[in-house]
């Protein structure tokens, strides 16, 4: 019996751990155009360079993902987004409007 409980701990200590992280975003700017949200969750993973939609905007589509900065498209919603990964800002364009977002990474469990 011990030795099972000392195999369940090495298993447990040396479990593979999430990289994922949800990128909390609040804006940081009021914008003329009511139809853009004020607050949205992304989960991001910067090694497998990976963006999913937690909520918020949906059908964004990854054009670039380099270690500086993440560039979206979004074609139904007719909006472009950047994240800035080093000042956690992310920006969305949408013809004449611009929204400036704040955003706080947490690790995901």
């Amino acid at each position: 019996m011990p030795k099972l409980l000392i195999i369940i701990m090495i298993f447990v200590s040396f479990s593979i751990k999430s990289k994922d992280l949800l990128l909390i975003c609040k804006e940081k700017s009021t914008s003329y155009d009511k139809n853009l949200s004020k607050s949205f969750v992304k989960i991001i993973n910067l090694e497998e360079m990976t963006l999913s939609n937690f909520s918020g905007s949906f059908f964004d589509n990854v054009i670039l993902f380099t270690k500086n900065e993440i560039i979206i498209d979004n074609k139904i919603f007719n909006t472009r987004s950047t994240f800035n990964i080093h000042t956690n800002r992310w920006t969305t364009y949408k013809g004449q409007f611009i929204k400036i977002y704040k955003c706080t990474k947490e690790k995901r469990r």
